[in-house]
């Protein structure tokens, strides 16, 4: 089933404005210069459309804000960007960027969103971004920055994915991932990991990774090994949040000491 959000971003802005497609495609070509470039299709006063490679684009500005409803939950569970709510809620506008699903590889269809909506925030009054595959919001800086360092084996997963941590009253941690699906791989959860949160994001993070960077399914009962002390297996099963998602239950099992 396709997620209802899948290849689409929204730029919140501090005015209505739509950016210049020269800008967008002069800032496109010089830090992705070996990637697919956008090409102008047609364009309004609140429109550009643009072919990039074999995909069709749009960039549409709506001058009003994001629904506060859309933006609520994630600027409020964005540890990473501690003043998230009370940078959005000041915005005035938006652009919705959009890529057409028209088959191809989910990775590639996600880079190409991602370029296109970094070279639109850099041409923008932006002062943030909702990436709606993993129902998320990004700093622009913050956003620029990853994308940029985008290569085939350093994807930028933080921006697409949402690997969120979570203290239980067990005083273990459990994790769950949204985004992983839009990508066509399956959600990652775990729960009662004894260890550091660092640690537990970072064995996500490459697990994630390796399922996207391998297109390997990962089976009921496979292991993973992630370092020399470290094993998981990994279960299908229902997720703990309830619904009728299989997920990737992660089991680990560390042996020797850890890094302290």
């Amino acid at each position: 089933m396709n997620h209802p959000l899948r290849w689409l971003s929204l730029i919140a802005l501090d005015r209505p404005v739509l950016p210049d497609f020269a800008d967008v495609a002069a800032w496109h070509a010089e830090r992705f210069p070996e990637a697919p470039q956008p090409a102008a299709s047609a364009s309004t006063d609140k429109l550009l459309t643009f072919t990039i490679g074999d995909y069709t684009a749009a960039a549409t500005l709506v001058p009003r804000p994001i629904p506060w409803t859309q933006l609520e939950g994630p600027a409020a569970t964005a540890w990473y960007w501690p003043d998230a709510a009370e940078a959005l809620r000041r915005h005035q506008a938006h652009l919705l960027v959009a890529v057409i699903d028209e088959g191809g590889r989910a990775v590639e269809k996600a880079a190409i969103l991602t370029r296109l909506t970094t070279a639109l925030v850099a041409a923008s009054p932006s002062v943030g971004v909702f990436w709606g595959p993993g129902r998320l919001v990004h700093h622009p800086g913050a956003f620029v920055e990853q994308a940029v360092q985008m290569r085939d084996d350093n994807l930028p997963l933080f921006l697409w994915i949402d690997f969120r941590i979570e203290q239980t009253e067990e005083d273990g941690l459990r994790l769950y991932t949204t985004g992983l699906e839009a990508l066509g791989q399956t959600e990652l959860e775990t729960a009662g990991y004894a260890g550091e949160a660092q640690e537990l994001l970072n064995y996500a993070y490459n697990i994630a990774h390796y399922q996207i960077d391998q297109r390997k399914l990962i089976r009921d009962g496979d292991t993973i090994g992630l370092a020399d002390e470290v094993q998981v297996t990994a279960r299908r099963g229902p997720s703990m949040l309830g619904g009728d998602l299989e997920v990737l239950q992660l089991q680990f099992e560390i042996s020797g000491p850890r890094d302290t």
